[in-house]
């Protein structure tokens, strides 16, 4: 499975760079509208969540734990949090001119899941 590049760069992270990265990539797309898909042989393709503010991504790897959380909404009747366990790579295809960035997650068990967001300023808030 991979990110269809198009024009955009993609990026494999080492576990060292996941935090940092992470923490960077939440500063600069917090509030971007988000889909997140669950992709694999033995559940096809779901979608967990689409068009949801995303609120942030972590990683947990402490103990030997290679966990990556992703949050939405951000108002709490809004929340959705979606684990991702026992990751093995992540990738990230950088945002372009007519898309914005969209991140790849293996995981031991053999799923993908894919955080696609929109350009930040493609949702602007409308008044009344």
């Amino acid at each position: 499975m991979a990110i269809s590049t198009g024009q955009g760069n993609t990026k494999e992270f080492s576990l060292d760079e996941w935090m940092p990265y992470l923490a960077e990539f939440t500063r600069e797309n917090r509030g971007a509208h988000a889909t997140l898909e669950i992709l694999g042989e033995g559940v096809g393709r779901q979608v967990a969540t689409e068009n949801r503010p995303f609120e942030g991504i972590s990683s947990d790897v402490k103990d030997g734990e290679r966990t990556i959380w992703i949050s939405f909404g951000s108002k709490s009747q809004e929340n959705f949090t979606h684990g991702v366990h026992g990751v093995t790579a992540i990738r990230v295809r950088e945002a372009t001119v007519e898309s914005g960035p969209a991140m790849e997650i293996d995981s031991e068990d053999g799923t993908t899941t894919l955080l696609i967001l929109g350009r930040l300023g493609e949702f602007a808030l409308r008044q009344p």
